[in-house]
């Protein structure tokens, strides 16, 4: 075998989709440089949690140059269930030593949506395969096809290619690709629209079709862009916004709705001058989607977290939150998912909100905090760019310490899933003494138990819509912790960090376990085995 030292570099490792099915082939792409021709012996240790499933060895021959090799392996057809995959090379003299991903098998992505986005719709876009590739990178399994609609109110173009309202050339050709790429990928794809939104001109055409203010006067969105019109339940703007729905559903292979509002109105009235309930037309609408459409993912947007009582109580497939000021504390998004669970019987919940991109501790912080808490974050999209405005299209390009980070943020979220995130319960935390400033989560699992510890060190309280420095480091901390089982083992976890699980010693004194947390950067979590 040649010499790895000189000839091998191992550049990444992913899999082919953002998600698998129960009982589908998992594969994984290995990357890698060659200077010569060679054979190589790889080593494959896949985990299940911080348990090792399987080892085994490949031997490959590459060619000199770049080499793209496929690994696969046919996992158990229990779901959900969330995997870790660690390849070296037989002398450990390749660069880097290592190599680390994560896959996972669900039943359906809405149990555990990582949702991301597109914005070019356009026949000059980039090729769709390697688009979805890139977000199959961080196991994206579901996509929010932001603004591709002809009109707010006419969803679908009379001609394959079009111009949308702000002037930007699309194709209905291209979208199809999309979609097509995306599935083959592992991803839904759903179709962006307005529940109360309409053009200038198809406004004005329809009086009695507005929603209007106190004043009776009909209510703009934008200097003479798109007017609001009554959303109200069997309402001639309900009747035809349904009806465009289920035209783009038979003519397009979308897989649901997701539907959008605009935070204000929160009150108006039709044209005879009666009050008119927003938040019941929201319920009211998600309802009849969801008659229509029985075996389709249904979403909308609590923009500012509202009407969250209604959305949460209404047939939605998940939680969809847009967060705006006055939640700006990193623990308002705690707060906002915590309820968000609860009012709608724990389904999962996807926060978005807006921050640009080189505030990267942000960034980290907002993700801790929203797993932790059982939710996830609608943030990686076109071209693997960062969402960063309300308006998509003004995505924001990624620095390699921040892709790094989010790539091991979304391995570990998907590889110890059954210990954290949205398919559980959050727990009540046992009494522990923590240092100041750091946040808890508990979850009592299958396996045993999970504490998620995230550093909000601060003299001042940490607001994510603003810039700040990185919480002070903890050092050292003793830990103990009451626990209804007896653990065999508790294992230490850096999310953003690609290492393994460390196992921690543990000293056990009745019904309590003592241990020392050797650090605490911005985010740990704990994993007590039974």
């Amino acid at each position: 075998m040649t010499d790895l030292t000189t000839s091998l570099q191992l550049i990444d490792l992913y899999p082919t989709r953002g998600m698998y099915a129960p009982d589908e082939m998992v594969h994984v792409i290995l990357e890698c440089d060659v200077q010569h021709i060679c054979t190589i012996t790889f080593n494959l240790a896949i985990y299940h949690g911080p348990r090792i499933v399987t080892i085994h060895t490949e031997v490959r021959n590459l060619d000199a140059g770049r080499n793209l090799m496929d690994f696969s392996w046919l996992p158990p057809a229990e779901a959900p269930a969330g995997y870790g995959l660690v390849l070296t090379c037989e002398d450990g003299k390749s660069s880097p030593a290592r190599l680390a991903t994560a896959f996972d098998v669900l039943p359906d992505w809405t149990v555990f949506p990582r949702y991301g986005y597109l914005t070019d719709f356009s026949h000059s876009r980039p090729d769709e395969n390697s688009t979805m590739q890139n977000l199959a990178r961080f196991h994206v399994n579901g996509l929010q096809f932001y603004d591709w609609q002809f009109r707010h109110d006419q969803l679908l173009a009379p001609t394959d290619s079009y111009l949308d309202p702000l002037g930007r050339p699309l194709s209905l050709s291209a979208i199809k690709k999309l979609i097509s790429a995306a599935h083959a990928h592992g991803m839904a794809a759903m179709p962006y629209l307005a529940v109360y939104a309409a053009s200038a001109e198809f406004w004005k055409g329809h009086p009695g079709w507005m929603l209007y203010d106190s004043d009776h006067k009909p209510i703009p969105f934008g200097e003479d862009f798109l007017g609001i019109m009554n959303p109200v339940a069997g309402g001639p703007w309900q009747k035809h916004l349904l009806d465009q729905c289920s035209r783009v559903l038979d003519a397009l292979p979308f897989d649901g709705l997701h539907i959008d509002q605009y935070g204000d109105p929160k009150s108006g009235f039709d044209v005879k001058q009666q009050p008119v309930d927003i938040a019941l037309s929201f319920g009211d609408f998600i309802r009849a989607a969801a008659e229509r459409n029985p075996d389709r993912p249904i979403l909308f947007n609590a923009v500012g977290n509202w009407p969250i009582d209604t959305l949460a109580a209404a047939p939605v497939s998940f939680n969809y939150i847009e967060i705006w000021p006055p939640d700006i504390h990193y623990v308002d998004l705690a707060r906002i998912v915590r309820n968000a669970r609860i009012l709608s019987h724990e389904k999962p919940v996807v926060i978005a909100l807006y921050m640009p991109a080189v505030r990267e501790v942000n960034h980290l912080l907002v993700d801790a905090i929203i797993l932790s808490a059982g939710g996830n974050r609608i943030e990686i999209g076109e071209d693997a760019r960062l969402l960063t405005d309300p308006y998509f299209p003004k995505h924001e390009a990624i620095s390699g310490s921040l892709m790094t980070s989010l790539r091991a943020g979304a391995d570990f979220a998907v590889r110890y899933e059954e210990w954290i995130g949205p398919l559980l319960s959050e727990s009540k935390a046992p009494e522990l003494k923590l240092p100041a400033g750091v946040e808890v989560f508990y979850r009592k699992v299958k396996g045993g138990a999970s504490l998620s510890f995230v550093n909000l060190t601060s003299t001042e309280p940490l607001c994510w819509n603003e810039e700040h420095k990185k919480p002070n480091n903890i050092a050292s901390f003793a830990l103990e912790i009451p626990l209804d089982f007896i653990p065999q083992k508790a294992w230490l976890l850096e999310p953003y960090s690609s290492e393994e699980p460390v196992p921690l010693e543990l000293d056990l004194r009745g019904e309590k376990v003592s241990l020392v947390i050797p650090n605490l950067a911005l985010w740990t979590v704990l994993l007590f085995e039974r």
